[in-house]
């Protein structure tokens, strides 16, 4: 009899289990590959939307995006953090890039999104809490750094930031920067890329989670 009851619950616990997973994908069962594709859009549009609107005012200051900032960058933004001269470069750095990354990044995106084949777009949907985000960031490759590089570079001179790096960094700046350690340029890059997919995924949970677009209602179920 012990032995019934315990393959019973087994039992009964695959069951509760596949029907859940069952239930989770029911919004995609039966999905066209073009309505599929639709969804994929949708919600990589409101990530990234998301991402981007306040892309400058917490690169280097949300601790969720430290994880993905370059050691480099995290030691002198540390160093910059102790003093009033330095966090006004922090502040500097990160106007920066607000206004320089933005309308590349939708860009680079919005052309990587357009291309997505729409018999993959499935196969997306089910790739779980990032999947969209993921397979973007995949798909571009070092295309979001290539196209970020130049701009930054270009408004970091215009801000005479190296100046005022080297100045608020004050003994500290020989062994934070120049040698062979990558410059500032590369790594406000580096950051700011890994950056954007970072608040893209945090988005795409969100919206997966709770969705507000009604196809991904559809889709996800209204939470």
């Amino acid at each position: 009899m012990k032995k019934f009851l315990s393959l019973l619950m087994v039992t009964s616990m695959l069951f509760y289990g596949q029907a859940c997973s069952v239930q989770g994908l029911a919004g995609l069962a039966g999905l066209s590959p073009q309505k599929a594709l639709s969804g994929v859009q949708s919600i990589l549009g409101l990530a990234s939307g998301s991402a981007l609107s306040g892309l400058g005012n917490n690169l280097l200051t949300n601790a969720a995006l430290s994880a993905v900032m370059p050691a480099e960058l995290k030691a002198i933004t540390g160093a910059l953090g102790k003093s009033p001269a330095g966090k006004e470069v922090l502040g500097v750095l990160n106007n920066v890039v607000g206004s320089a990354a933005p309308a590349l990044a939708k860009g680079v995106l919005g052309s990587a999104v357009a291309g997505i084949d729409p018999t993959k777009a499935l196969d997306i949907l089910k790739g779980g809490e990032n999947g969209a985000t993921d397979f973007l960031k995949n798909a571009i490759g070092g295309g979001m750094n290539d196209a970020l590089m130049p701009a930054l570079t270009k408004a970091l001179g215009g801000a005479g930031v190296s100046d005022m790096l080297t100045s608020a960094l004050g003994s500290s700046a020989t062994g934070l920067l120049g040698g062979n350690k990558p410059s500032i340029e590369s790594l406000l890059t580096q950051a700011t890329s890994s950056g954007i997919f970072g608040l893209m995924g945090q988005a795409e949970k969100a919206e997966r989670a709770n969705p507000t677009d009604p196809l991904l209602k559809e889709i996800f179920g209204s939470k």
